[in-house]
């Protein structure tokens, strides 16, 4: 089978996308949608090492700020105000992080920031000051940095699943991985080993 790039990134991301679902569906504890916006994030990133370098830092950037948020939620304010003081700090905060080149895809800081408030407002109980200081799966903190992580991982797979089912069966797959739109990632930038 020797597919287009195009075919090949959609075949690939069928396959990891379902499989994910599957592999999720069995821990419940972790969330396939904060998954698969890891996943994005690393492709629009660039699908580089790099990329998913940069944008796991950031996601997990965004989930910590997120979780301070909350924690900082004991200012003398209305829960409105308060909620939006906050976070307006916690945005001007996330930008100026992106000086540093290991925080630099501000897009990133804010999907983990509001995949924190997501899965927050999702799950029952997980708003309780127990359950944020908690060393356990319903601590936003460990529950939602474990399932964006995943998902630069399920981007790195899908990558790579489409560089080799667009080589086909007769051609040494290609040394570069094929983002989602079935473009190959930038010469000298590839998941390989330097």
């Amino acid at each position: 089978m020797n597919l287009s790039p195009l075919a090949a990134a959609a075949l690939a991301a069928a396959l990891v996308a379902a499989a994910s679902v599957l592999a999720f569906s069995a821990m419940p504890a972790l969330f396939v949608w904060a998954a698969f916006i890891g996943w994005a994030s690393h492709d629009h990133s660039g699908a580089t090492l790099q990329a998913a370098l940069r944008s796991s830092a950031a996601l997990v950037f965004g989930v910590v700020m997120a979780w301070a948020v909350v924690a900082a939620g004991i200012l003398p304010l209305s829960a409105s105000l308060a909620t939006a003081v906050t976070v307006g700090i916690a945005a001007f905060l996330n930008v100026l992080a992106s000086a540093g080149p290991i925080l630099s895809i501000v897009p990133a800081t804010f999907y983990g920031f509001a995949s924190t408030f997501a899965y927050l407002s999702l799950v029952p109980g997980a708003f309780t000051i127990n359950a944020m200081t908690g060393l356990n799966w319903k601590n936003a903190i460990v529950a939602v940095p474990l399932s964006l992580l995943i998902g630069t991982g399920l981007g790195i797979a899908q990558g790579w699943m489409a560089s080799v089912l667009a080589a086909g069966k007769t051609h040494v797959a290609p040394a570069r991985a094929l983002r989602l739109d079935g473009s190959p990632v930038e010469d000298g930038n590839s998941l390989k080993a330097r």
